[in-house]
């Protein structure tokens, strides 16, 4: 990607940690802000969000292309990661013990991306975008899975 953009190792690694940044951003404005509590929008255009510019990175023509698309993966990620500890910490009276299992769940998510964008580059190797692909497949199942535990919870409440 850096010699499609004509990036040096340098301007690489800075334009490729964008999403580190919004990311942090995200967790700073999620901390100061308490208008996104409980409030199910905002997780589900973070899903969305997340899905969208993944694969905005991935077919970006312009470095400003990755850029933003960076940006709005890193405040995603933000939003979600955030909601998660918070969600996990807020609710029920062993908010520690949810914290840590909310935590080992995301970092399972952090390994299932890549090994899934890993394996599909292993079983066909000749396509290269058998990774994004696997990656994408996941991301669609988890915001499947997240609506339907949406739903549910409200049968449970109707």
């Amino acid at each position: 990607m850096t010699e499609h953009f004509g990036l040096t190792a340098t301007y690489a690694g800075f334009v490729c940690s964008v999403f580190f940044w919004a990311r942090l951003v995200a967790f700073v404005w999620f901390w100061l802000w308490p208008g996104w509590h409980y409030h199910f929008g905002w997780l589900l255009a973070a899903f969305l969000a997340l899905i969208g510019s993944f694969i905005a990175i991935l077919l970006s023509s312009h470095v400003w292309m990755l850029i933003a698309s960076q940006a709005v993966f890193g405040l995603a990620i933000g939003l979600i990661y955030y909601s998660s500890l918070f969600y996990s910490m807020d609710a029920g009276a062993s908010q520690g013990k949810s914290g840590g299992l909310h935590e080992a769940a995301i970092g399972f998510g952090i390994f299932l991306g890549p090994a899934a964008g890993a394996v599909g580059l292993y079983f066909f190797p000749t396509n290269l975008n058998a990774g994004t692909w696997n990656i994408t497949a996941l991301m669609m199942i988890g915001f499947i899975l997240f609506l339907a535990v949406k739903f549910q919870q409200q049968e449970k409440l109707s």
